[in-house]
């Protein structure tokens, strides 16, 4: 049978055997590197071939047909999730169907990226936006994107507006951590996070950073934090009271006015008619 084979693929029959001593061979060597692997554990193929006296090639092979691996460093790095990170919270807004009717109802946080040739390094800027009104209500800068970062932006936003009833994010490590996400528990604010690989239910943030880059300018000629930090501030204030905003008619910080301004008139002429009608009801 093998004779047979063996013209039929016009090959030398002694090849059968040939290949039968070379796995012998194969699997005496592993048992040899093995044994070497035993003591010194950390040992490649290069340093196996020079212990056992053989090419390095051969080495390599059979390490690999045997599936033979030098122990890890115990340095090597492993990248793992912040073990402070929480799973994340739903998408309210897409569930629910949120949509922000007034001021302080839904906030969205976000933060982005800008080079700084003259540092040659990356800064990060974070936001939180109001969804009615379009405004940026917080901000913070840092070189680190990190829990600290988002929480600024966030403290900034709470020190001069009360909480929101959602906060909207997504699914970074930063937004998720124990830190951010017992801030929003302790003021009963109801997280939302946008759903893994789905940067476009995050789109108001996304939308706002293409203009505040365009606005923003080139930096290549920024050489100290402070002009840095100026230069945002200057932005973001530019568009929150100057900027006319196309989906609002005019500028955020303008629309906001107006809908308090609206609503104060309402409620004073709520106030009056309850102040007639009560005494001549008698209650």
């Amino acid at each position: 049978m093998r004779k047979k084979l063996a013209d039929f693929l016009r090959v030398d029959r002694n090849s059968w055997y040939k290949v039968s001593q070379q796995t012998a061979k194969d699997k005496e060597l592993a048992e040899h590197i093995k044994t070497v692997l035993t003591e010194h554990k950390h040992y490649g193929h290069r340093r196996v071939a020079m212990h056992l006296g053989i090419g390095k090639n051969r080495a390599k092979r059979v390490m690999r047909l045997f599936d033979l691996h030098p122990a890890a460093s115990p340095h090597q790095r492993h990248y793992k999730q912040h073990k402070g990170v929480r799973p994340a919270p739903p998408n309210l807004i897409k569930e629910l169907g949120l949509v922000a009717e007034r001021p302080g109802h839904i906030w969205a946080c976000d933060f982005t990226y800008l080079w700084l040739p003259y540092f040659n390094r990356w800064y990060y800027v974070a936001t939180i936006i109001d969804l009615h009104t379009r405004e940026i209500v917080g901000w913070s800068v840092g070189i680190h994107h990190d829990t600290k970062l988002i929480l600024s932006a966030m403290y900034d936003a709470l020190s001069i507006h009360p909480p929101p009833m959602y906060l909207h994010f997504d699914r970074g490590s930063e937004y998720l951590s124990e830190a951010h996400l017992n801030l929003c528990g302790g003021l009963e604010i109801m997280p939302s996070a946008s759903e893994k690989g789905s940067p476009w239910q995050n789109g108001f943030q996304e939308r706002f950073y293409g203009s505040f880059k365009t606005e923003l300018g080139a930096l290549k000629n920024i050489t100290s934090e402070g002009e840095l930090f100026e230069r945002i501030a200057l932005t973001l204030n530019y568009y929150n009271t100057k900027r006319i905003h196309t989906k609002l008619k005019t500028n955020p910080r303008q629309f906001r006015q107006n809908y308090n301004d609206k609503n104060k008139t309402q409620l004073q002429v709520k106030t009056e008619v309850r102040d007639k009608v009560l005494p001549i009801s008698g209650t």
